[in-house]
């Protein structure tokens, strides 16, 4: 524990110009921070949606030394705007501990699923922040790629429009009726793979919606849109903030998926957002083998509990059966947090654990209804209620 630090916790609206220009000045001096969902804009439309938002103002001998943006759980706390904040962490010098923090917050706990991180938590996973590098251009950036991989997307682009017609492709702020069309296809495919529905609580669709309307040149959402002979084959959402930009949410039709258009349409997005200065697109926290295609792995995004006291599991790590035990805990810990992320209440807590559960039937039918609900149930909620 840090004796001398101190903290006190208030609204995102309520930081004043020197606390707003102080966490800029912090944000600048660390370089893994400057990805949007670390940008102050991001953080005050995330606070105004997300339930239980809360930014933790950090001092040191009357100086302020950093910031936690974060969402209460019951006892627990979670990264502001969960599930929607990729990567997250502390804005702050480099000697401010986050369990140090989440002790004078009064939390017991706090899950991240991309902590950004330079203070060392060995009771953390380690996966990586998966980029692609166009700070020296398209030409330079498609050089460190697969010959045979850009081949092959070449090929498929020339099928694409011999057999379905001209292919367009747009990188723009998306108008409203494009937002809600993206959304609605990727409730339709959250739903087909038996997902929690991360849209279905109001508050995240309220969350794009405010940012949608920035109209900053350098901050907000870019919809990444490719046609074929005038229908759309693929698109996906981002977020750009300064000469940083994030891939969100994609799609596709599945009726086009001999054409590989997410590909091709990942592609295109590089292509475009380097011609526009941007520097670095980010592919979120390595796990998906598809993103080595486009990227490589960049700072660590921690994954786990991050702990006041250090868990049964902490000590036990390494021993003989543990770690595939920790790797199904974290792949249900995943969507469980996603669960209480959305629905900071008890009713749609049970809901969600209860939808989890169905879905989990569907997947492995022969954990059997009977079993499979008083498992997930039990499961959900352990993790969810307090």
């Amino acid at each position: 524990m840090d004796p001398g630090l101190q903290t006190r916790v208030v609204e995102a609206a309520e930081l004043n110009a020197a606390e707003r220009a102080r966490w800029n000045t912090l944000r600048d001096a660390e370089p893994v921070l400057g990805g949007p969902y670390f940008d102050l804009r991001y953080v005050e439309a995330a606070a105004a949606c997300a339930p239980g938002s809360r930014i933790a103002v950090l001092e040191r001998d009357g100086r302020i030394v950093g910031f936690l943006p974060f969402q209460r759980r019951g006892s627990a706390i979670q990264p502001l705007g969960a599930p929607m904040s990729d990567f997250h962490g502390l804005i702050a010098e480099p000697d401010v501990s986050l369990p140090a923090v989440l002790g004078l917050l009064g939390a017991e706990r706090m899950r991240v699923s991309g902590l950004v991180s330079v203070e060392p938590l060995p009771e953390l996973s380690v996966r990586y922040a998966m980029a692609a590098d166009l700070s020296g251009g398209f030409d330079a950036y498609q050089a460190t790629r697969s010959a045979a991989f850009l081949k092959d997307k070449r090929r498929r682009a020339r099928a694409l429009e011999r057999d379905h017609g001209q292919m367009i492709f747009t990188f723009e702020r998306p108008p409203p009726e494009l937002l809600a069309w993206l959304v609605a296809q990727k409730r339709a495919q959250i739903r087909r793979t038996h997902q929690h529905d991360i849209f279905a609580c109001g508050w995240t669709i309220e969350l794009l919606n405010r940012l949608a309307e920035c109209e900053a040149d350098d901050f907000g959402l870019r919809l990444a849109v490719l046609r074929a002979g005038g229908t759309i084959v693929a698109a996906e959402l981002g977020l750009t903030a300064g000469d940083r930009h994030h891939l969100w949410f994609p799609i596709y039709d599945p009726d086009f998926a001999r054409y590989s258009p997410g590909a091709l349409m990942t592609l295109e997005t590089l292509r475009v957002a380097a011609g526009r200065g941007i520097a670095r697109v980010d592919f979120g926290p390595s796990e998906e083998a598809y993103k080595e295609d486009f990227a490589v792995p960049m700072e660590p995004a921690l994954e786990g509990t991050v702990a006041v006291r250090p868990s049964l599991m902490t000590h036990l790590r390494g021993a003989p059966g543990v770690d595939r035990i920790d790797e199904v805990g974290k792949r249900l810990a995943r969507r469980l947090d996603r669960i209480a992320a959305c629905e900071p209440g008890l009713i749609g807590q049970v809901k969600g654990g209860a939808s989890f559960v169905t879905g989990l039937g569907r997947r492995h039918p022969a954990v059997g209804a009977g079993i499979g609900v008083g498992i997930g149930l039990g499961l959900s909620l352990g993790l969810l209620a307090d």
